[in-house]
């Protein structure tokens, strides 16, 4: 089933591999082949001026026109260049649609926790991150010139690799393109408590304490119910090249 109407796909989108583009998407075949059928649907129907529903079935493309009269089954190789054109772009944007909801179901649950990634590029003292565990290309980790550690800015390069906190994560647009935005953070306390907590963790700990002050890049001053290993404040002291100083409570 999948090749007949890939192909149909491929013929109406000059020879390109749209499957392909729905994996690009990290979308799960039936959801991409659904949120398609949607987009066919939607646009025709605006072209036709009536109800129209796409089914892509193993014959191919099925169309099917709601007329007064009754339901008119259009051959799909009727439609004209044009027409298969608003067809392509509707239905790659909707396939870009898609991914970034369920790309936001995914993550925003993050917000508020620590995360690691690769610097992609800087541009304008702004620094885009590609994100350990992300959502492809539709994810856009952003840092921005006030979020960066003083001593760090203007040092950035792309491939350097960092700890972040999440900031927030919301749908956003490049453009007229939705993405989805993961604001971040190098300054923020709650990263010192995410890469303490992260370290504490890791060695079955549970020991209460938190970050109550901290000048990035020079020093965290953190509040603990317990004692924190040397090792642990060593390993988030080396990430972020400050001093942590902890106070037993």
């Amino acid at each position: 089933m999948q090749e007949r109407y890939t192909r149909f796909l491929k013929d109406i989108s000059g020879g390109i591999d749209l499957r392909a583009i729905a994996e690009k998407y990290d979308l799960p075949h039936d959801e991409a082949k659904e949120a398609i059928e949607r987009s066919i649907s939607g646009t025709l129907s605006d072209i036709f001026r009536s109800d129209v529903e796409c089914r892509l079935t193993e014959r191919g493309c099925e169309i099917y026109v709601f007329r007064e009269n009754g339901v008119e089954i259009f051959p799909a190789e009727r439609l004209k260049k044009n027409i298969l054109r608003a067809v392509k772009y509707d239905f790659i944007f909707a396939l870009h649609n898609e991914a970034v909801a369920q790309g936001y179901e995914k993550l925003r649950y993050l917000a508020g926790g620590t995360t690691c990634g690769h610097i992609a590029a800087v541009f304008e003292d702004r620094i885009f991150v590609e994100l350990d565990g992300g959502a492809g290309k539709l994810v856009v980790g952003v840092c921005e010139r006030e979020q960066q550690m003083p001593k760090e800015r203007g040092r950035y390069r792309p491939g350097n690799y960092y700890s972040f906190y999440i900031s927030s994560v919301t749908p956003s647009s490049n453009g007229r393109v939705p993405v989805l935005k993961v604001s971040l953070s190098r300054i923020s306390k709650s990263l010192t408590e995410g890469l303490l907590r992260k370290e504490i963790t890791e060695r079955l700990l549970d020991i209460k304490f938190r970050c109550v002050k901290r000048a990035a890049g020079i020093f965290s001053l953190v509040e603990a119910k317990g004692r924190i290993p040397r090792e642990c404040i060593k390993a988030v002291s080396d990430e972020l090249k400050e001093r942590i100083i902890i106070h037993n409570v």
